[in-house]
């Protein structure tokens, strides 16, 4: 690597940042960014100086300490001497709403702090007081003056209560003091913004027609009581002449506004920014983003195109794939298994943090035609538990194996981020600025675990693919939660980002004993497959091919089972298969759109191909269910029972029956 190519990458990792690119690198931490805004702290007596009020604490546990604090007088002391021991003290927060974004923390103290010491976390709960979604920072061992805890958690759309709760990790012994907790509110910014197209990092190719679009959503500030927004759009060249310039007004009574731009025909190749600057009621300038837009003769090896699909040299790629454990799992005896079972693509833990051969992985995969997405996520620091880089840095490590894989034929992508929370934006940022920079050739990839749209969005402008990994089965009374966690991963993509869901192949037991044994059927693991595509997945990524090997808890070799392996993987090749066969139709064929009941429990979707009619449908619930649709004209059914969907006609109309958790292709012809 040169030393300019050194010099960039510094500057990518440490430079501030307007908006969403800058030339040569992604986004990153910006210096000049102001902190965001909190709101009030929504703990009720944060600081114990009321004793305990507010706070639900065992019998027997923690206790009010007077002679030892943070702040004030008071603090909660606990010591605990039996690592079996695993207690909480808690408090259910009120005013919390779905979808804000929570900044949280505590000042502990600790003495002979076992495993990971003492923390806190925030965590919401449904209607029927059933877990969701939770963020837990690891916390600090050992013997340790007053040290801050914190981290961030966006509240899902389906939360009916959040706490905050404190305590010991799970086996910690020692004694701890905690003091000064606090959660407070993001309050979202003033303007906020969301590049749909050039949608891939900003380039677009010469020539492309396309109109150049933007998503503004504003968040008024209370003092703005009537009037307009004033935004101003600029495209100018690298020298700073403006190209096209127009302003426009909004009322304040809109939520947002989508903003085009028609570029000067025929662009030459080059840079351009588009700049766009929101002006309040009074004048005053509340929001200015610059764009950097890059005209390309040719575009990247692997990209996104702008309808979502990943396209490889040229042609559109449908990634059919699953999670791997370790390098074992990369041998040949699994590779041909899994491409047998109709799946292209793999993604494995077992590479990128450890001394092993990860080229030689690579050029397996390409033997057998698998794709890889290449996993560098546990290079941030926080993660990092391989061998110590020379200078310090974990993000060299990942900066090394960019380098090393960039050019292999089986690289499809690099995975940064496995479900980690908005706290660990800024490493990401790094992350992703580091990947691109060093390989423009191919899109990084994130998955979280989140049921709020809003959450996802955060992640918007340091991924160029989002996925979302529901879980649903063993663990729901249904499936639908596949449906939901599509659809929002979609609209948090605001049309400018891949959507590669993750659906599940395991068997929840092997990590939760007290769940009864269930994996997922053919039927099941097809119904989430079908759910994902119908809502707008471009890819799908099963988790996990390894877990199939497990009967119960703990994942051991005493729990490994060959025998129910083997079952299992039939079941998942046999859908693997249907699903790759269905593929062609969903890269090359044409949406139609169809009108769904405002009640509809079927989900469905329709495609043209081949001269076909393609109907894709999907119950997600543990029963049988009927959706009844009008004929699309000039089409008509040739076979009444298609699989096990049946179907029905009266006039117009026709009726589809699905049994439980039913799902498949339905074909109408001319």
């Amino acid at each position: 690597m040169s030393h300019m190519q050194k010099q960039l990458i510094t500057k990518c990792l440490g430079t501030a940042l307007l908006g969403s690119l800058l030339w040569g690198c992604a986004p990153t931490p910006a210096q000049e960014t102001p902190a965001p805004r909190l709101g009030a702290n929504l703990v009720q007596n944060p600081g114990f100086e009321n004793g305990v009020v507010g706070w639900s604490i065992p019998a027997g546990t923690a206790t009010l300490n007077s002679t030892v604090a943070h702040s004030g007088q008071n603090s909660l002391h606990y010591t605990n001497t039996d690592p079996k021991n695993y207690k909480f003290f808690r408090q259910k927060l009120t005013g919390v709403k779905p979808g804000q974004h929570l900044h949280f923390s505590v000042w502990a103290k600790g003495e002979n702090l076992t495993a990971k010491g003492a923390t806190l976390y925030v965590q919401s709960l449904d209607a029927d007081n059933k877990y969701i979604n939770g963020s837990y920072p690891p916390g600090i061992p050992g013997t340790h003056e007053w040290r801050q805890v914190k981290d961030e958690f966006i509240v899902p759309d389906n939360a009916a209560s959040t706490w905050v709760l404190l305590y010991l990790h799970r086996n910690a012994t020692g004694t701890a003091w905690f003091d000064d907790v606090e959660v407070r509110v993001e309050q979202p910014a003033t303007v906020e913004t969301f590049l749909r197209f050039p949608n891939y990092r900003g380039q677009v190719k010469q020539g492309d027609k396309t109109i150049w679009k933007t998503d503004l959503r504003f968040n008024p500030l209370p003092e703005w009581k009537n009037g307009s927004l004033q935004i101003e759009s600029t495209l100018a060249d690298a020298t700073g002449k403006a190209l096209v310039s127009n302003t426009r007004s909004v009322a304040l009574t809109e939520s947002g506004t989508l903003l085009s731009l028609d570029p000067p025909t025929n662009l030459p190749v080059g840079k351009y920014t588009w700049k766009q600057t929101v002006k309040g009621p009074d004048g005053q300038t509340v929001s200015q983003q610059a764009y950097p837009i890059q005209v390309v003769a040719a575009l990247p090896k692997v990209y996104i195109d702008s309808e979502g699909f990943t396209v490889v040299n040229g042609e559109r790629f449908f990634p059919l794939g699953m999670y791997l454990g370790n390098e074992e799992q990369t041998s040949p005896e699994h590779f041909t298994r899994m491409t047998e079972g109709g799946f292209n693509t793999v993604l494995n833990y077992g590479y990128g943090y450890r001394e092993n051969d990860p080229e030689a992985y690579l050029e397996r995969a390409a033997k057998h035609k698998l794709k890889v997405i290449y996993s560098t996520h546990n290079t941030m620091p926080g993660l990092y538990n391989g061998p110590e880089p020379a200078n310090g840095d974990s993000y060299s490590v990942a900066a090394d194996y960019v380098r090393r894989m960039r050019d292999k034929e089986a690289l499809l992508a690099w995975y940064i981020n496995d479900e980690r929370s908005p706290g660990w934006l800024p490493k990401l940022q790094k992350l992703h600025g580091l990947t691109t920079e060093l390989d423009p050739n191919h899109p990084t990839f994130q998955v979280l675990a989140n049921s709020s749209a809003s959450a996802l969005e955060k992640y918007f402008k340091v991924t160029d693919v989002l996925g979302n990994d529901p879980y649903p089965v063993g663990r729901e009374s249904d499936l639908t939660a596949t449906s939901h966690h599509t659809r929002i991963t979609v609209e948090a993509g605001h049309g400018g980002k891949g959507t590669w869901m993750v659906p599940q192949m395991m068997d929840w037991s092997v990590y939760r004993p007290e769940l009864k044994q269930h994996s997922p059927s053919r039927d099941e693991l097809r119904n989430q497959a079908y759910q994902a595509i119908i809502n707008g997945a471009k890819g799908l990524i099963f988790y996990t091919y390894y877990d199939m090997m497990y009967e119960k808890y703990p994942r051991t070799e005493a729990t490994k089972n060959p025998e129910l392996f083997k079952q299992r993987w039939e079941q998942a090749a046999a859908m693997g298969r249907e699903i790759n066969a269905l593929i062609p139709a969903i890269l090359q064929g044409e949406k139609m759109p169809l009108t769904l009941p405002a009640d509809a429990r079927v989900e469905a979707s329709a495609l043209t191909y081949n001269g076909e009619l393609l109907i894709l449908l999907a119950n997600p619930y543990y029963s049988a269910e009927k959706l009844t649709l009008s004929l699309p004209q000039g089409w008509k059914i040739a076979q009444a029972k298609q699989g096990h969907i049946e179907s029905t006609v009266n006039g117009n109309q026709v009726t589809f029956q699905l049994p439980s958790v039913g799902s498949g292709v339905f074909r109408l012809v001319k």
